[in-house]
């Protein structure tokens, strides 16, 4: 007799590295289990994951049972404001959505968070390098001439990319007044 995941469990699952637990496979309700990961934009390979994490305990999941709750699932992900939030999130995109403007929305918010990203690492990497210059004592005139050349070009490096995010926001902002959201 099997019995349902708890949702919190099921969402938890999804979040973590293994899809399922190998002890949990015995209970699981495949069909809750599949509009969980179709709510969460999985493709249908996701179940290979769901039995390679079972076969541990010899047990084989339901993949129709999977399949039909996966099926269920999509249409509340595929909706185009999740593509937004999904993109700005840096969550990848699986193609499992009909509508090619989910693909070009999340494309656009995806591009935005990854440039805000690279603008956070070069922020990182100034920082560091201007701490060294200011507080090292054992720099020579060689060391700090070097951090000073790194220090222009990652600010060079993050005007660019500044210039990309304000591209991106205008590209997303577009698209989504377009398609009426």
């Amino acid at each position: 007799m099997r019995t349902a995941l708890p949702a919190a469990l099921i969402a938890a699952l999804i979040a973590g590295c293994a899809t399922i637990p190998a002890e949990e496979c015995a209970r699981t309700d495949w069909h809750a289990l599949g509009m969980a990961d179709g709510r969460d934009g999985h493709p249908p390979s996701r179940i290979e994951r769901h039995a390679e994490a079972c076969a541990q305990v010899g047990i084989a999941p339901d993949e129709a049972a999977w399949e039909a709750g996966r099926r269920l699932g999509l249409p509340e992900y595929c909706r185009l404001p999740n593509a937004i939030e999904h993109g700005l999130a840096g969550k990848r995109y699986a193609g499992v959505c009909d509508d090619a403007d989910f693909a070009r929305l999340h494309d656009a918010a995806r591009q935005l968070a990854d440039t805000r990203r690279e603008i956070e690492s070069v922020d990182r990497d100034l920082a560091w390098r201007e701490r060294q210059l200011a507080t090292s004592t054992k720099l020579d005139e060689r060391d700090r001439a070097r951090l000073w050349i790194d220090i222009r070009a990652l600010e060079r490096k993050r005007d660019r990319l500044r210039d990309d995010r304000i591209d991106a926001t205008l590209r997303l902002d577009r698209l989504s007044r377009e398609l009426g959201l």
